[in-house]
């Protein structure tokens, strides 16, 4: 079977009209029973859990720049940037969760 074309589906739901019956517009509350404040949970959590990556990486990184033997500081020295890199994203991922639950209690207030 050949696949359609998006012109070919663009066609066939400009064809089609459909008429909208009672049944087809549910009464819902605005608060549904798939609580969205789980999946900010779990935005905050993996936030969270970048930041202490990002930190345990630096405490390492920072051990091997102090080590007296350890004579290659070069490539501690650039992971220093990316745990830096690595706990500012999981910042900005729990104030995004934070501003999101923030303007969803604005409109449901």
């Amino acid at each position: 079977m050949r696949p359609l074309s998006a012109r070919t589906i663009c066609q066939i739901r400009e064809d089609l009209k459909f008429k909208r019956c009672p049944a087809d517009i549910s009464n819902m509350s605005p608060i549904s029973s798939t609580s969205p404040s789980a999946n900010l949970q779990s935005a905050q959590s993996s936030g969270l859990a970048a930041i202490a990556t990002g930190n345990q990486r630096l405490n390492q990184d920072a051990q091997q720049i102090a080590n007296p033997d350890n004579q290659n500081v070069a490539n501690p020295l650039l992971d220093l940037n990316q745990s830096l890199l690595l706990a500012q994203a999981g910042a900005n991922v729990i104030s995004a969760s934070d501003k999101m639950l923030g303007g969803l209690l604005d409109v449901l207030a």
